[in-house]
C-alpha cells in the first residue's frame, strides 16, 4: 500500500477542516441571527459543532484516552448526522416534531452497540458501521429533496441532491473496503494509507462543499421568497398587475398562434363592501381568486389587475373555449356564498373575452378587445359572458358580442 506521509497527515488534514468547518459554523449562526423563521439553519449549525468536536477528537486518538476518541467522538458523529438530517427534514417542512427523536436515534444505537457488544473493538467493524448509518441518514434527506425539488425548484437544492448521493454511494464503497481489505483491527491510531488518506479527504471536500452549499441553499430561498412576494398580490395569492402584464407579454412575444384573454369583473362590489364589511368583500376576493385560480392550467396566466378586476389568460385556448370557461366561472361564482357577520353574501361576475385569433398577438388590442366585451357584458345586466367577435366589415369592432345569459 502506498504510503501517504511524505505529504499527507490524515491529524494535519482533521485539524485544517476542522477550521473551515468552524468558520462554515460561525457563517450558518450569523445567517440564522438575520432569518430566524428557518430552523434548519440552527439545526446545520449544530451539525456541524459537533463534526468539528469529532474532528478534533479524531485528530488527537492515541494522544487522548481510547474511550473519548473512539466511543465518544463516534458518538457525536452520529448525532451530527442526526442533526444534519433533521436540519434538512425542517428545509422541506417535513419536521413534525418526532424528527427530534429521530435524529437523535443513531447516537443511541451507537452508544448501545459500543457498550454491549466487543464487535466495535475492531476498527474495520467500527468504520463498516458508521458508514452504514451515516448512508441510511443520506439516503433519507435525498429522498426529501427529491421531493421537495418539484416544490421549489432550487439549483442549490438540486446540487445538494447530487453532492450527498455522491457521497452516500462512497459509503456503500467504505463498507464493502472495510469487509474485502480491512485494516489491522486493533488499529487506534489511523494510519495514513492511500485508502485512508483517500477516505478522509472526500469526507473533507464533502463536508466543506456542503457547508457552504447550505449558505447558498438559504440564500436562494430568501431571494426566490422575495421575488415571488413582489410579484404576487398579498390578499388573493395570484400574480399582480406587473408580474401578470410581464408573463402576459412574454407569452405573445412567442408568437402564439392561439389564446384568449378573459376579464372579469365581480358585480357590484362596491356595494358588497358597503353592505357587509371591507372583510366580507376581502373574503369575497380571496373565494373568487381560488375559483379562477383552479380553473386555470398549468399554463395559463392569472392575476388580480385591479380592485374587483382579474384577468385570465389562456395560452392555447381558442375564443370559444376561452368562453366555456369564463362561463364555468361565472356559474361556480353564482353558486358561491361567502360567510359574513350579517350574513350570506352572493356574488356574481361579468366576464369580457377575447382571442388571439381575431385580435392578432398584440396585448394591448387584446385587452382593448377584452374590456369592450366586458363593457357589453355588464351593460347587458351582468352575470353575463360576452366575445369579442369582428365586425362583418373587418373592422375588428365589437358592436354586437355573443353574450351568454344566466342560467
Amino acid at each position: 500500500m502506498v504510503g501517504l506521509s511524505e505529504f499527507l497527515d490524515i491529524p494535519t488534514l482533521l485539524f485544517t477542516v476542522a477550521a473551515a468547518s468552524f468558520c462554515i459554523f460561525v457563517s450558518l449562526v450569523l445567517t440564522w441571527s438575520s432569518v430566524r423563521g428557518e430552523t434548519c439553519i440552527l439545526s446545520w449549525a449544530a451539525a456541524f459543532g459537533l463534526a468539528i468536536l469529532t474532528m478534533l477528537l479524531v485528530a488527537l486518538r492515541g494522544l487522548v484516552p481510547h474511550g473519548l476518541s473512539v466511543t465518544v467522538a463516534d458518538t457525536v458523529l452520529m448525532a451530527s448526522f442526526g442533526l444534519l438530517w433533521l436540519g434538512y427534514r425542517q428545509f422541506v417542512g417535513l419536521d413534525n416534531g418526532r424528527g427530534r427523536w429521530i435524529a437523535g436515534m443513531g447516537a443511541l444505537i451507537w452508544m448501545v452497540m459500543a457498550a454491549g457488544t466487543p464487535l466495535l473493538d475492531d476498527m474495520n467493524a467500527r468504520m463498516a458501521v458508521l458508514s452504514g448509518m451515516e448512508l441510511v441518514y443520506f439516503l433519507f434527506i435525498i429522498a426529501d429533496l427529491v421531493r421537495h425539488h418539484r416544490k421549489e425548484p432550487l439549483p442549490s437544492v438540486a446540487l445538494t441532491t447530487v453532492v450527498v448521493g455522491v457521497h452516500a454511494a462512497m459509503q456503500v464503497y467504505w463498507v464493502v473496503s472495510a469487509i474485502v481489505a480491512p485494516i489491522e483491527p486493533a488499529t487506534i491510531v489511523l494510519p495514513n494509507s492511500l485508502v485512508m488518506g483517500l477516505r478522509f479527504t472526500e469526507s473533507s471536500i464533502f463536508v466543506v462543499f456542503l457547508g457552504l452549499l447550505q449558505l447558498v441553499v438559504i440564500g436562494q430561498r430568501s431571494e426566490r421568497r422575495y421575488r415571488i412576494a413582489a410579484e404576487t398580490d398579498s390578499l388573493t395569492g395570484l400574480a399582480n398587475r406587473g408580474r401578470y402584464f410581464d408573463r402576459t407579454e412574454e407569452a405573445l412575444v412567442r408568437g402564439a398562434a392561439r389564446g384568449a384573454l378573459i376579464l372579469f369583473d365581480i358585480d357590484h362590489f362596491k356595494s358588497i363592501n358597503d353592505t357587509y364589511g371591507h372583510p366580507a368583500g376581502d373574503r369575497v376576493l380571496i373565494e373568487f381568486a381560488a375559483i379562477v385560480e383552479a380553473t386555470a392550467s398549468a399554463d395559463d396566466i392569472a392575476a388580480r389587475i385591479g380592485g374587483e378586476e382579474f384577468a385570465l389568460f389562456l395560452t392555447h385556448a381558442t375564443t370559444d373555449e376561452a368562453v366555456k370557461i369564463a362561463d364555468r366561472v361565472r356559474l361556480a361564482t353564482a353558486g358561491l356564498r361567502v360567510v359574513a357577520a350579517t350574513g350570506l353574501v352572493n356574488l356574481t361576475v361579468s366576464c369580457g373575452v377575447a382571442g388571439i385569433s381575431e385580435t392578432g398577438a398584440d396585448y394591448q388590442a387584446l385587452h382593448v378587445a377584452a374590456d369592450r366585451a366586458l363593457y357589453v357584458a355588464k351593460g347587458a345586466g351582468r352575470d353575463k359572458v360576452a366575445a369579442h367577435r369582428p365586425s362583418a366589415s373587418g373592422a375588428g369592432a365589437c358592436p354586437g358580442p355573443a353574450v351568454i345569459p344566466a342560467r
